[in-house]
């Protein structure tokens, strides 16, 4: 029996979806998503890390056939509003469709949801001319993928951090005539690489990536910005990807290096004082981790769907396991963690879609939001991915009944975007405001004389 053979009606899309956030047609949409990740992607998870022996041009074939279909479906281009071609679904849709597909594979999910961020980025910025250029290839028949480049190597997290204010950011964005001239050296982005690891019969290409970067780094906000830099661009050159543990192929990160890239300056998504700041702590970083909250919604639901249903067909003297008490508490424990977690991500989505009420997605109040949203998803994932395997033993080590997988892709949607530990701090600024760290101005001079 596979995870989605039997049917749990707390756990559809009719029942866990709350109305007072979405309509019938999306949680009919939402529907035809369970019903595609139930036929395509439940049977092929193991073939999307390429099998047991992680063959590379399998898992590769695997990703690339399947996002194309999803992008078939239209998931892609959900938020992209309707002028330009898309389907213009709110929030909420667009975070409904992340639990689903990430029920499936939460690194589909992902790949899917970086068409969604760039989208986001230039809606919020009305960057129209953008939109109209980018626009004609999201709603075409063929699949792209995108990608933020954020994280510096000397930094780790402080690019999350409000209290650095982005004085850290060494990324460079000199401003020649028409153009940026960008120098600098950003760490884990991905999906990224090569041109060609994005072209096969079933993906097209690579659309870019939408960069962090400053104009000056003692200009702290002010010198923020968010640049488009096109995947051909010259003087761009990649590392090797990095080995993990989980999303093996699926959002391949690397460290990209930037020697005098030169980009028109239309390409700054910001066009306003102050601008690029909000976007990069709304946008990027919040509704980052609101999104990371839906998948790893679903990649718990997906957990507890292979436990009930391994926990029906276990015994213990002649019984049903999950007919047990001790173990149908367990299960109980997973479901109020899953719905709570998923009630939370709603609730804050759609504050996100009434900001005269909440104020933007940038303020310190939001983006403790967003971030008690992701942090309380990643300690649901952590008790059902935890419990169980517990509750599965051995079965739920081995590789082929699909636990294990889940347990490790569930670890890096939480630490990413700043971790548990930022999303903590995050809150706590929400609650009585952003705070410094002592010693940082100090560390600025000591930059300065080493200059």
């Amino acid at each position: 029996m596979t995870a989605h053979d039997e049917y749990y009606k707390m756990l559809s899309p009719e029942f866990k979806y709350t109305r007072a956030f979405c309509t019938a047609e999306d949680v009919s949409m939402a529907e035809s998503i369970r019903k595609f990740v139930n036929k395509e992607i439940m049977p092929r998870r193991q073939d999307l890390e390429g099998g047991w022996h992680r063959d590379e041009k399998l898992a590769i074939e695997t990703q690339h056939e399947l996002y194309a279909k999803l992008v078939g479906l239209g998931v892609t281009k959900s938020n992209l509003p309707t002028e330009y071609g898309g389907l213009g679904l709110s929030p909420v849709v667009r975070q409904m469709v992340n639990e689903e597909i990430s029920r499936g594979d939460i690194g589909l999910g992902t790949l899917v949801g970086k068409i969604h961020w760039i989208v986001s980025f230039m809606v919020a910025a009305k960057r129209d001319d953008l939109l109209k250029e980018f626009a004609p290839r999201i709603i075409g028949e063929d699949s792209w993928t995108a990608c933020v480049a954020i994280t510096e190597p000397a930094g780790g997290a402080n690019l999350e951090d409000p209290g650095q204010q982005f004085r850290t950011v060494r990324t460079i964005a000199k401003p020649d005539g028409d153009d940026y001239v960008i120098n600098g050296h950003k760490i884990w982005p991905g999906p990224a690489g090569a041109l060609g690891r994005f072209q096969s019969k079933d993906m097209k290409g690579h659309l870019g990536y939408w960069t962090v970067a400053t104009t000056d780094p003692a200009k702290g906000e002010e010198g923020v910005a968010l640049i488009h830099i096109p995947p051909d661009a010259k003087g761009m050159t990649f590392s090797n990807p990095y080995e993990k543990m989980g999303f093996c192929w699926s959002d391949e990160n690397v460290e990209i290096y930037f020697d005098n890239v030169r980009v028109p300056k239309r390409y700054r998504i910001d066009t306003e004082p102050g601008q690029g700041a909000n976007l990069v702590r709304g946008l990027v970083i919040g509704l980052g981790r609101l999104a990371g909250a839906a998948r790893l919604v679903g990649l718990s639901q997906a957990v507890m769907e292979i436990v009930l249903n391994s926990a029906k067909h276990r015994e213990i003297v002649g019984m049903p396991m999950r007919e047990r008490s001790l173990f149908a508490m367990y299960l109980a424990e997973m479901y109020r963690y899953i719905d709570m977690a998923r009630q939370y991500y709603l609730t804050t989505t759609w504050q996100v879609t009434h900001p005269e009420l909440y104020g933007p997605p940038w303020s310190h109040e939001m983006v403790a939001k967003f971030s008690a949203s992701r942090s309380f998803a990643g300690d649901c994932a952590r008790y059902v991915c935890n419990t169980g395997m517990e509750m599965m033993g051995s079965y739920g080590y081995a590789y082929e009944f699909n636990l294990e997988k889940y347990m490790r892709d569930y670890k890096i949607v939480q630490m990413w975007l700043g971790g548990a530990h930022r999303d903590r701090l995050d809150i706590a600024q929400g609650l009585y405001g952003p705070f410094t760290w002592g010693g940082f101005d100090e560390w600025e001079k000591t930059q300065k004389l080493s200059k």
